[in-house]
């Protein structure tokens, strides 16, 4: 996968209720992971109006190139909140992230607090080491889970982990098997709470992960995927 290839959007205030007004970015759906168990089965990105925009960000007619892109998120205000890819993931090829991605992103999002999440296999290539590399170095990149389990070797790797939970979850808060503490999400628990007010996706303590309750038009399908790899 190309870098120069690829198409990326960002938003310097993002008009979406939920995240609040912070900068987000958009990614061409090739980043994302093949190993993504909702790929095309049950991912919250496609449906509504995000997915109208990430198809044209994915097909080019919309955002800019790398180089472009990198230089916007350089132009974005000392210690403003950065949220990389509301859609989309870290280039990569066949699963193994880019380095030369990671390395750029980590120098053009130093003055920021940037997060993001990822779905590739923490197993292939440099992966863990890469994010590793990001996180120590300010740019928070979760690692994103289907089960308690994945959730406990994430962060027994020194890596912040995010975890998709059922639409009917009643608990905010639980222990897992290895004692780490999950929270839900407080922007989806809260109607005046944003992203952009919470923050927990960018710096939170490190046995803490965050679950995102299964949401949009493919949460049905979602939760499918949810019981298949409990």
């Amino acid at each position: 996968m190309k870098l120069s290839a690829l198409s990326f959007h960002l938003s310097a205030k993002s008009g979406n209720a939920k995240t609040g007004p912070m900068a987000v970015s958009t990614s061409a759906k090739s980043t994302c992971s093949p190993s993504c168990p909702f790929l095309d089965n049950g991912c919250y990105a496609q449906s509504g109006p995000l997915n109208l925009h990430w198809l044209k960000v994915s097909s080019g007619e919309r955002g800019t190139n790398f180089a472009t892109f990198l230089s916007k998120l350089e132009e974005l205000p000392e210690g403003s909140a950065f949220r990389h890819n509301q859609a989309g993931d870290l280039p990569h090829n066949n699963g193994k992230i880019s380095e030369t991605f990671i390395r750029k992103m980590i120098k053009s999002v130093a003055h920021l607090k940037a997060y993001t999440y990822t779905h590739h296999k923490l197993t292939l290539g440099d992966n863990l080491s890469l994010i590793r590399k990001a996180n120590r170095a300010g740019f928070t990149i979760n690692v994103s889970c289907e089960t308690e389990a994945q959730v406990d070797d994430a962060i027994a790797c020194d890596l912040p982990a995010v975890v998709v939970a059922k639409s009917d979850e009643k608990r905010t808060t639980w222990h897992t098997q290895s004692g780490n503490v999950v929270i839900v999400c407080p922007a989806q628990r809260s109607d005046t709470v944003t992203c952009n007010d919470c923050m927990l996706c960018h710096k939170r303590g490190k046995k803490v992960a965050i679950a995102f309750l299964a949401h949009g038009t493919g949460k049905r399908k979602a939760e499918a995927q949810l019981s298949g790899a409990q």
